[in-house]
């Protein structure tokens, strides 16, 4: 038996670790560093339907616990992952994820429809986007809005679905049982939480955007919190938990706390064999303390 396998939904993955959308890109950047049939599953980054620009440079700030960071999805769209993503994941032996994001509901529901056309384990559905007609307000900080994008994407492509929630969705327990209720396969907490950064020398906010994204170590307690809440909500369904996963003891913290398995993200962009580093000590102290992951899950729960 595989000490570290995990299941979401009816796939079973050979450890619970997966690299966060975005931070390897789409997985060829980091095939020099890893193997990645190490890996529970490959994530790819973002598609959308349409090429995206992204935002102005710069785009990346280094903070003292972390990274902030003002990409805006940048992909090339469709078309890119008909000829180049496709063709390279598929060689992969390992199970392979796909993340979808847009800026309307119907976005999704055609990037979905055309996926089902490609042999994919899972597509991770990122709601973390600005909804357009609803003056940009991101999918999964407006109910109404959230609600109407799950049940307009759940009937279509029978694959695996995953939601990717944000951090700062409220409250984050319902939404995790809407998202349980709707008939989702599992939920992902969370992305990164929004920051702001002040260049001292312009005097005025140092992105474009003026508010970005912060990953990192900075954002761990609040991460694990959340999956830690929303575990003890009594959900059901599988909890991904992302947030400053860089070691094994990270991972054990929120397995332990009730996620299913976890997304390392920021900490691929600093030492890209970080991924592999963790899958190795994981099966270190599993074999150590005569452990199987799946007993882990939600165990500092226990009442004793």
């Amino acid at each position: 038996m595989n000490q570290l396998s995990t299941n979401i939904g009816s796939l079973t993955l050979a450890n619970p670790i997966v690299p966060a959308s975005g931070t390897i890109g789409y997985g060829l950047e980091l095939s020099e560093w890893m193997d990645l049939n190490e890996l529970g599953a490959i994530l790819t980054k973002s598609i959308t339907l349409l090429p995206k620009k992204g935002n102005p440079q710069p785009r990346l700030f280094e903070i003292e616990l972390g990274l902030m960071n003002s990409i805006g999805l940048e992909n090339q769209g469709w078309p890119q992952f008909v000829s180049e993503i496709y063709p390279f994941i598929s060689s992969l032996k390992t199970l392979k994820w796909v993340s979808i994001a847009g800026s309307a509901v119907s976005e999704y529901v055609e990037l979905l429809s055309k996926l089902q056309d490609f042999q994919l384990d899972a597509v991770e559905i990122n709601v973390s986007c600005p909804n357009v007609k609803k003056g940009g307000v991101p999918f999964c900080f407006h109910i109404p809005s959230l609600k109407e994008l799950l049940k307009a994407v759940k009937k279509v492509n029978p694959v695996t679905k995953i939601i990717k929630i944000s951090l700062e969705s409220p409250p984050i327990t319902d939404i995790c049982h809407m998202i349980e209720d709707e008939g989702f396969s599992a939920v992902c907490i969370g992305n990164t939480v929004r920051g702001l950064v002040i260049d001292l020398e312009k005097q005025k906010p140092y992105f474009s955007n003026q508010i970005a994204g912060m990953s990192g170590p900075a954002i761990k307690p609040i991460a694990l919190r959340a999956v830690w809440e929303v575990y003890q909500s009594g959900i059901k369904i599988p909890i991904i938990g992302c947030g400053g996963i860089r070691s094994v003891k990270d991972v054990l913290e929120f397995i332990l706390a009730g996620a299913t398995c976890v997304e390392v993200g920021s900490a691929n962009l600093i030492d890209p064999t970080t991924m592999s580093t963790i899958i190795r000590d994981l099966m270190k102290y599993c074999e150590q303390n005569q452990l199987t992951l799946q007993k882990l899950i939600g165990l500092a729960h226990r009442k004793e």
